[in-house]
């Protein structure tokens, strides 16, 4: 017995409708998830990824950072012009952390670089 007509434009039909609503939501999905553009994203962080810091230079290393005196070199570097002092620098097994003081020797932020990738952030 050979399938109607009706029913294979049926199948064709939903097979059709089902693809297009999957390229639809796809193409939604993608959009939604997408990072926002680089300049919006800088004056949102100040830390954690290779792009400009706001009213600031690079910061992220994009090297291998093995001792303290190599993060407290790319700390210095990135605080420079800010009237900030790098404070204690103690090891951990993936990253260095590092207390940021100001002139008065208060505390104003705690940040770790990643070992492998020379990355930023705050933890405070």
């Amino acid at each position: 017995m050979a399938p109607s007509h009706n029913l294979i434009f049926m199948k064709r039909l939903f097979l059709i409708t089902f693809l297009l609503t999957f390229l639809s939501v796809l193409t939604h999905a993608n959009k939604a998830l997408s990072q926002p553009h680089q300049h919006e994203w800088m004056e949102k962080a100040p830390y954690g990824d290779y792009c400009p810091g706001y009213k600031r230079k690079w910061y992220g290393a994009k090297i291998t950072v093995k001792t303290a005196e190599e993060a407290k070199k790319i700390l210095q570097e990135y605080f420079s012009k800010d009237e900030v002092k790098i404070g204690l620098i103690s090891e951990r097994r993936w990253f260095f952390r590092a207390e940021i003081l100001d002139k008065n020797d208060a505390l104003v932020d705690v940040v770790i670089i990643d070992k492998r990738t020379g990355r930023m952030r705050s933890i405070y």
